[in-house]
């Protein structure tokens, strides 16, 4: 399938479950995308229909300026279309692609010093507490999603656990902020949900571990 249809496929699909208020505003996949920017967007659709149709929350695209998804990381920055969540109509939380989170790490240090590199670490895609501006705490994120459209090996499970790490200790099994998907509990406190999407098949070779510490691991082509 070549990148302008998976490109139009993909905005029909967010289209379909979430609102926005022109149709103008689904025009959020840039022309021209790395494969694995195009793969990270295909990610987002599928995410997107799963909180509309198994976890039942509104979805509402704020992309008032018109441009592209984010494609590089960094903080909070809501001059870039993201995804308001609602249940009954009350906002509970919002969508973004390519965060930067604070990590538990740097928590447990004295904050008074100056953010470093080795502080902060990316998420393709995160659902974050509402209202939250700059970078996210470990403790503000509801659901991190990482999107690897190339071989799945080794050093890539490495990289996912130490994100767990960062992101909560382990513990008994808590409950999470959703009522159906993409899980009620997690063995994880502050008690946040994180799924691996990878095109390679192999990935299911490497998800063991996820059983014990709350990983999901996906085989989703492209």
């Amino acid at each position: 399938m070549n990148p302008k249809t998976i490109k139009k496929r993909i905005e029909t699909t967010i289209q379909r479950f979430a609102s926005a208020t022109t149709k103008q505003a689904y025009d959020l996949v840039p022309q021209s995308l790395t494969s694995g920017k195009l793969y990270e967007a295909h990610v987002l659709s599928l995410v997107i229909e799963k909180l509309s149709t198994q976890e039942g929350l509104e979805i509402t695209l704020i992309n008032s300026n018109f441009i592209p998804l984010k494609s590089a990381p960094g903080p909070i920055n809501r001059s870039y279309p993201y995804f308001k969540l609602a249940r009954r109509g009350s906002i509970v939380a919002e969508l973004w692609t390519d965060i930067e989170f604070l990590s538990l790490s740097y928590a447990q240090q004295n904050r008074s010093r100056a953010i470093q590199k080795g502080d902060y670490h990316e998420l393709d895609l995160v659902i974050t507490d509402s209202g939250v501006s700059g970078r996210p705490a470990h403790s503000q994120i509801w659901l991190g999603v990482e999107c690897k459209n190339t071989g799945y090996t080794k050093g890539l499970l490495k990289e996912i656990l130490g994100i767990r790490r960062e992101l909560s200790l382990l513990q008994d099994n808590r409950p999470t902020r959703f009522s159906s998907w993409p899980r009620t509990s997690v063995p994880a406190e502050p008690p946040s949900c994180l799924l691996v999407y990878s095109s390679d098949n192999a990935v299911s070779n490497y998800s063991s571990p996820g059983s014990v510490f709350g990983i999901d691991f996906y085989h989703e082509p492209i």
